[in-house]
């Protein structure tokens, strides 16, 4: 119990302290996503992209999350995870789970509903529309959207892409993409493991689309997403102390070699071919 309570008070800054973050993003992110929208890029299956008009001779880009599970909309309610919480024990413990989504998750939900909740312009707007145009929040609280709201975001993406039954390889069209683009499942496990391995501090690892429609690994420190930068994410792994270290202690490498047992294809394979 006393490890628990040492490691909560290590790791508390990851959601209580997140809006010490708040330097504003470029538009490039705007601009790289309707660069995709144009090329036919893909979204992940929790994200829908549509072109809302805005009134304007220009179109604005509307993502809106499609999980069932997880809100779209202010109040946010935590999503359930699809599996019981002890069923991942090949890669993570079942202490790890219930903290990680029980508390961490839930933290983030709690502190975007408390940021919104005084922004009522703000609360029917889709959060993946915030989260790909983040220079169009309000500043004053910028750093809470992209930290919780990326918090919430991330999570949410996040356990679909786990399952008791996962592991293998991909399949169909997604196999056929890696293999042309990486050389070889092997080939791009290895620079996926780098990337996840040598991400300082604290952040996540992702396989996505470009504005090209091409796979690229990216990594993403704290809880940014990859929709501000106009990335699609296909497959993600979140590296933060709290997703491994009762189990693992500073034996990052170890849990992300165990992350590929659980790994749902079929999931990845869905947000791929969206």
């Amino acid at each position: 119990m006393s490890t628990l309570k040492g490691i909560l008070k290590i790791r508390e800054a990851e959601a209580g302290h997140g809006n010490m973050i708040s330097d504003p993003v470029s538009r490039r992110g705007a601009m790289r996503v309707m660069a995709g929208l144009a090329a036919g890029a893909i979204l992940a299956p929790m994200v829908r992209l549509e072109a809302a008009s805005s009134g304007k001779a220009e179109n604005k880009i509307r993502l809106t999350l499609m999980a069932p599970s997880a809100s779209e909309k202010y109040p946010y309610q935590l999503p359930p995870l699809p599996y019981p919480a002890e069923s991942l024990t090949a890669a993570i413990d079942p202490q790890t789970m219930q903290i990680y989504h029980g508390a961490h998750h839930q933290a983030y939900t709690n502190k975007l509903n408390a940021a919104l909740e005084k922004n009522p312009q703000l609360q029917n707007r889709a959060l993946t529309d915030m989260l790909a145009n983040l220079e169009s929040v309000p500043e004053d609280i910028r750093g809470a959207v992209r930290n919780h709201g990326g918090g919430y975001f991330n999570h949410s993406l996040f356990w679909p892409m786990m399952s008791p039954q996962g592991g293998g390889i991909p399949a169909g069209k997604l196999d056929e993409k890696i293999n042309l683009e990486f050389g070889s499942f092997d080939s791009f496990r290895v620079k996926f493991n780098q990337a996840a391995g040598n991400l300082f501090g604290s952040g996540w690892a992702w396989l996505v689309l470009n504005g090209e429609g091409k796979l690229e690994i990216i990594t993403t420190s704290n809880q940014d997403t990859p929709l501000a930068t106009g990335h699609k994410p296909v497959l993600g792994l979140d590296v933060w102390e709290h997703a491994y270290y009762l189990r693992y202690q500073n034996k990052r490498n170890e849990y992300i070699e165990n992350f590929w047992k659980v790994v749902n294809w079929k999931q990845a394979e869905s947000n791929f071919e969206a």
